[in-house]
């Protein structure tokens, strides 16, 4: 068995000033579920870092930036918008089987999962979807790096609309 070793990118613990050479494309807010909380997305030297960002004013206490960072390589950008079509349709529409909740592939040597989450991820009770990258780990923890999104956020709150925006981007060389 060959070891693949993926290219080690930085951590971006200040989203506002973002390391050295890496790139930031856009910054949108969850305005419908948590005003505050930002995802920025940035162009680290072909990968795209997708961070999540707010500020956490624990009572009696400093406040204090939270950040959680997700990678995958920029090619990811057009294969989720590609697979989420896939993973939306019905089975006899060529979708996901009955039963699944979940797909994965690789891009670029990387693999990368959707799933379809059940649990609330906000206080309206949403459900929504993860991208992971099993491949890495996250800067903080050992667990590997995932990207949870509520629906409303996603489908009205202008995340996908977003990361389709920076697929096209990605597609037309101009990102």
């Amino acid at each position: 068995m060959t070891t693949q070793f993926l290219p080690q990118l930085k951590e971006i613990k200040d989203p506002e000033n973002p390391p050295k050479g890496i790139k930031h494309l856009i910054t949108i807010e969850d305005s419908l579920n948590y005003p505050g909380r930002y995802h920025s997305f940035y162009n680290q030297n072909g990968y795209l870092s997708v961070i999540l960002h707010w500020i956490i004013s624990p009572k009696g206490q400093a406040p204090f930036l939270a950040t959680r960072q997700f990678d995958a390589p920029l090619s990811i950008l057009p294969w989720f918008v590609n697979k989420f079509e896939f993973f939306t349709k019905m089975p006899h529409e060529g979708g996901l089987p009955h039963g699944k909740i979940s797909t994965d592939d690789l891009v670029e040597g990387e693999d990368i999962g959707i799933t379809r989450l059940m649990g609330r991820l906000n206080a309206r009770g949403d459900q929504g979807y993860s991208l992971s990258n099993y491949s890495r780990k996250d800067h903080e923890t050992t667990n590997y790096q995932i990207l949870n999104i509520s629906d409303s956020y996603f489908f009205h709150g202008g995340f996908f609309d977003t990361w389709k925006e920076l697929a096209n981007k990605y597609e037309n060389g101009t990102l």
